[in-house]
């Protein structure tokens, strides 16, 4: 049997036997008589406390991968409270300023006709059509009287869906 082979049937038998069957063969040490014996059972120690060093090295990454994992759900976690936070707040955003709208639109409500149709003309589609959806429904239709243009007939034509909705 060569050397290298031997070596290797004394790693396989020690890590089969594990540790207590290696401490007792190091113990056992003195009753070696031959040098040959002798080197492998030190080349054995040696892939031993390599071996060792390992697994503790294989621990400590593990305990480093848990820490990480903790931190990465964590910080997950912080993220859906975030986001939940996020969303309620364009809840209450929206609220807000379809509150506004409504109040615009009882201003508008109170205004002439013509002077309500020019300055809605003058608005974002979106802003006008929400201030004519929240006007009375005889308010709204006089001041779509008063509106002249192409923009007219587009906040006319947006006005006509919203009711429908």
């Amino acid at each position: 049997m060569s050397l290298h082979k031997l070596i290797f049937a004394g790693s396989v038998i020690l890590a089969l036997l594990g540790s207590a069957a290696v401490a007792f063969a190091l113990d056992d040490e003195a009753n070696i008589e031959s040098v040959e014996e002798r080197r492998l059972l030190a080349e054995l120690k040696q892939n031993r406390r390599l071996l060792d060093e390992k697994e503790r090295e294989l621990q400590n990454r593990e305990l480093e991968l848990n820490i990480l994992q903790g931190e990465v759900d964590k910080k997950l976690d912080q993220l859906q409270r975030l986001r939940e936070q996020v969303e309620e707040m364009l809840v209450q955003k929206d609220e807000r300023e379809l509150e506004r709208i409504n109040q615009l639109s009882q201003m508008y409500n109170r205004m002439e006709p013509a002077q309500a149709a020019q300055i809605l003309l003058e608005l974002d589609m979106q802003l006008a059509v929400g201030i004519l959806g929240g006007m009375k429904a005889r308010s709204a239709g006089t001041v779509l009287e008063n509106m002249q243009g192409e923009k007219a007939a587009q906040i006319s034509t947006a006005y006509s869906t919203l009711k429908k909705d």
